[in-house]
């Protein structure tokens, strides 16, 4: 870890930003803080394997239910829950000196989540599945909600402790890190679930209990954080003036406006996500233990494309980065979509290559896209309307929550295949409009 941060900082030492570091930060803080910073994240995403929404979830509630409309609703939970409260809150982050105690709150209420979940499956044989089911909404939603609501104060936190020629790979490293532990995380995950000696629910507790143990300790390196504080924030505004303020945030940041249609348009490709999973095992015939091998590869894309988002920020080449995002959101469905034009019955071998290849572009773009938008918004905006801009845009993404339950419809009335195919549209549009974005230092110049 220290050898990347010093490879870090002599890059660093040549910014390609027109940004400047907004706080200047002593180098021990800015050592210990890259450090910590990458551990929370790589510990996160450890723990966040053995529950992961795109694979582990779908498979659970498969036990419970086989309606797609049901299991797409896990992709409406997600990403209703994680975007839609971030534009109520960014008003109070805006106004807050310190960043750090209310991001370290959040954090520990959104874990606390899961244990919904666990006490549900302790519980199993005397609850009825319908239960279970609320249960894993509920948990996923506490969980994604509040830490939604703390993402928010941990941008400005990456933003006030790590210099702007330095983010990109600090994102990159928390990507890499995360995705290795995370693939360690889907391996055990391939030898939990279907392991005679852990028939269901046991295998799912035991992955819930260690997404619990995980998640608290992984509290620890973000409390070691040293924060550097902002000088003078203004008080926050009234709701209403605050909310009044935002339409001309939209007219008048024409850059953000595109990033927001983009963005938006990529990530209408993700209603899909919730079916690759039952595709695979019920389509496909591949067994319910095959899970552990799509979380590899959702990881290992995750990893490889936070990595290469952040490295292309750090060039210059943040715009590059999107466009990719957007062809990586065209493959994941139109792999699946292709298989059903195969004549002949396909090898296990290959039908497992395919969906992890899905998985892998998944990650890509689904999982990792963080890291582009972001680098591309604390860019363009000023200290005071970074988690503003960051707000608005997440919550406005918060439309395509509508979009997994009609994915369901979609996929109960025409098929997984057609559901795949239609998914593949949305990020072709995506890519065509991501070519007419500005170059981001441009647009901060004027910021």
């Amino acid at each position: 870890m220290a050898h990347l941060f010093e490879e870090s900082l002599d890059h660093s030492k040549s910014p390609v930003s027109t940004h400047a570091m907004d706080v200047a930060a002593p180098p021990p803080y800015l050592r210990r803080n890259f450090i910590f910073l990458v551990l929370d994240a790589a510990l996160f995403s450890f723990a966040i394997s053995f529950v992961d929404w795109t694979s582990v979830l779908p498979s659970l509630l498969g036990h419970v239910t086989q309606q797609p409309v049901l299991l797409g609703l896990i992709g409406s939970v997600q990403t209703g829950c994680w975007l839609l409260p971030q534009l109520f809150s960014a008003r109070i982050v805006a106004g807050r000196k310190h960043k750090l105690p209310m991001v370290v709150f959040g954090t520990a209420i959104s874990r606390l989540g899961w244990s919904i979940l666990l006490t549900a499956l302790i519980f199993y044989d005397r609850l009825s599945p319908v239960v279970i089911m609320i249960t894993c909404y509920l948990a996923l939603g506490i969980f994604t909600s509040m830490d939604g609501v703390s993402a928010l104060g941990w941008y400005d936190l990456i933003a006030r402790t790590i210099p702007a020629s330095l983010r990109g790979r600090l994102l990159g490293s928390m990507t890499l890190c995360g995705g290795l532990l995370a693939s360690i995380g889907g391996y055990l995950v391939q030898r939990i679930i279907g392991n005679p000696r852990l028939p269901y629910p046991a295998d799912y507790r035991l992955m819930v209990s260690l997404t619990l143990l995980l998640l608290t300790v992984g509290i620890i390196p973000l409390m070691l954080v040293k924060e550097i504080a902002e000088e003078d924030p203004k008080p926050p505004e009234p709701l209403g003036r605050f909310v009044r303020q935002l339409p001309g945030l939209l007219r008048d940041r024409q850059s953000f406006r595109r990033l927001v249609a983009v963005q938006i348009l990529i990530g209408t490709s993700s209603f899909a996500v919730p079916f690759y999973t039952p595709y695979a095992v019920l389509s496909l015939h591949l067994p319910e233990a095959i899970v552990g091998t799509f979380v590899i590869g959702v990881t290992v894309g995750q990893m490889i494309g936070g990595g290469t988002w952040g490295y292309l920020g750090d060039l210059g080449h943040k715009r590059t980065a999107i466009r990719l995002i957007a062809c990586c959101a065209f493959l994941a469905p139109a792999i699946p979509a292709s298989l059903r034009f195969v004549p002949f019955p396909l090898p296990t071998f290959v039908a497992i290559g395919a969906i992890a290849c899905s998985y892998f572009f998944i990650g890509c773009s689904v999982r990792a896209s963080w890291v582009a938008y972001t680098n591309y918004v604390i860019e363009i905006a000023n200290p005071r309307e970074r988690p503003v801009l960051i707000g608005l845009m997440n919550t406005l993404s918060g439309i395509l929550a509508i979009l997994a339950p009609l994915g369901g419809l979609l996929a109960s009335t025409f098929g997984y295949s057609a559901t795949f195919a239609v998914a593949a549209l949305p990020a072709t549009l995506g890519l065509v409009l991501s070519f007419r974005l500005a170059v981001p230092e441009t647009v901060a110049s004027h910021g």
